[in-house]
C-alpha cells in the first residue's frame, strides 16, 4: 500500500491573510525558498515551523497540513472578483468544471480556490472532496427555499449524484444560465408561462429548452405578528413610520415592489430599510424588528411565525437547456418533483401550492 502523501492548504491560507511569501517567511524566520517549496509540497515542515505558520495565519496546524489523496482542479470562477482562500462548490456544466463561492454557507466545501479570482477568469481548486462526484453536481440557481429540499433529496436517492442550490434572484439565475455556470434556474418574475418562456428564451439562445414549472406561491407583504401597523396597501409604505426592507434589482419581489409604488405615483418607499438577500432575509429583518414590512412570499412570512398581506399569486418555475435536462444528474433531480418522498415533505411547508409540479413546457431556441 503506498504512504499517503503530504497535502498543505498554505498557500490558500497565506493569500486569504493577505501575505506574500517573503512576508510570511520573515515571520517564521526562514528563507522565501524554503517556504515555496513547503506551499508546492516539495518539503515536509518541521513540527515546530508548522507550529510557527499555523499561529501566524490563525488557524490550527491540520487546517494547513493533512494526509490524504488530496487534489487541485482548474474550474472557471462563477462569482464576483474574490481573494484566495474562498470556499467554492464545484459542479460540471457542458464540459466545464465551474467554481461558486458559498461564503459563510454552513455546507461543506468541495475545495478552496488558490490565488485570487475574477469573473469567469480560471482558478485552480484545492479540493476537499472526491473529484469524480464533481461531475455529477448538479447546480441549481434561484430564490425558493424549496429547491434546497429537492437537492438534498438528489444525493440521498442516488449514490451517484448529487446537487447543490445556490440561493439567488430570478435575474441573477438566469444570467448563470445564459452564461453556461448553472444547469437550471429557477424564476418567478411572472404570472402567465409564456412570460418565462420568453425569459427563458433569451437566456438559453440559440438552444432549445424546457420550463419546469415547480410552485405556484403568493407574495405580498410580510409584517409583524397581528399587523400593528395596519399595512394593507402600497400607499401605506408611503408613510414616514413604516420601515420597508427592499430587494435587489433583479428580484422578483423588487419587482412587484416597484409596480405597486408607480401605481401610486412613488418610486421608494418614505422610510426605506435595508437590502434583504432573499425571501427568508426579508421575514429576518421583519421578526428581529429592523424594519416594518418587506415583499416577500408567503411561505417564508408563516415559516417565521409572521403575519401576511396577499398581494398576487405567482409561478415559480425551473429552465434549463433540453439537452441539459434530458440526461443525467439533471433528470435524476427534476424526477423527484414527482416522487412522494419529495411531495409529501414539500406539503410540510405552508404557502407552496405543488398541484401541478413537474408540468415541463418546451421552449423553442432563440
Amino acid at each position: 500500500m503506498p504512504a499517503p502523501a503530504l497535502t498543505t492548504t498554505l498557500r490558500v491560507r497565506r493569500a486569504a491573510a493577505g501575505l506574500s511569501q517573503a512576508e510570511l517567511a520573515t515571520r517564521v524566520g526562514v528563507s522565501r525558498q524554503a517556504l515555496n517549496a513547503i506551499e508546492a509540497g516539495r518539503q515536509v515542515p518541521s513540527t515546530v515551523l508548522a507550529l510557527q505558520l499555523a499561529r501566524a495565519l490563525g488557524c490550527a496546524v491540520h487546517d494547513l497540513f493533512g494526509l490524504s489523496g488530496g487534489s487541485t482542479l482548474a474550474a472557471t470562477w462563477a462569482g464576483p472578483e474574490a481573494r484566495g482562500g474562498a470556499r467554492v462548490v464545484v459542479g460540471c456544466v457542458d464540459g466545464i468544471f465551474v467554481a461558486h463561492p458559498v461564503g459563510a454557507d454552513p455546507h461543506a466545501a468541495d475545495g478552496l480556490v488558490g490565488a485570487p479570482a475574477r469573473p469567469d477568469g480560471d482558478v485552480q481548486v484545492q479540493l476537499l472532496t472526491d473529484a469524480r462526484s464533481l461531475e455529477n453536481n448538479v447546480l441549481v440557481a434561484g430564490c425558493a427555499p424549496l429547491l434546497g429540499v429537492l437537492a438534498e433529496r438528489l444525493g440521498r436517492r442516488h449514490a451517484d449524484a448529487r446537487a447543490t442550490w445556490l440561493p439567488g434572484d430570478s435575474a441573477r439565475a438566469l444570467d448563470l444560465l445564459a452564461r453556461g455556470r448553472v444547469h437550471l434556474a429557477g424564476v418567478h418574475l411572472a404570472e402567465r408561462v409564456d412570460d418565462h418562456a420568453r425569459l427563458a428564451r433569451a437566456a438559453l439562445r440559440e438552444r432549445a429548452g424546457t420550463l419546469i414549472h415547480l410552485a405556484r406561491w403568493r407574495q405580498g407583504f410580510v409584517v409583524a405578528p397581528g399587523n400593528p401597523l395596519d399595512i394593507r396597501a402600497a400607499a401605506d409604505l408611503l408613510r414616514p413610520d413604516v420601515r420597508c426592507a427592499l430587494r435587489g434589482p433583479g428580484a422578483g419581489a423588487q419587482a412587484l415592489l416597484t409596480r405597486l409604488l408607480r401605481a401610486v405615483g412613488a418610486d421608494a418607499p418614505a422610510a426605506p430599510g435595508p437590502v434583504a438577500a432573499d425571501h427568508t432575509d426579508i421575514a429576518r429583518l421583519v421578526r428581529w424588528g429592523v424594519v416594518d414590512v418587506g415583499v416577500g412570499i408567503e411561505a417564508a412570512a408563516l415559516a417565521a411565525g409572521l403575519d401576511f398581506v396577499p398581494l398576487t399569486e405567482e409561478r415559480f418555475d425551473l429552465v434549463g437547456a433540453r439537452a441539459t435536462i434530458d440526461a443525467g444528474p439533471v433528470a435524476r433531480l427534476l424526477d423527484l418533483i414527482d416522487r412522494p418522498a419529495f411531495r409529501d415533505e414539500a406539503a410540510c411547508f405552508p404557502g407552496y401550492d405543488l398541484s401541478a409540479a413537474g408540468h415541463a413546457a418546451s421552449v423553442a431556441a432563440g
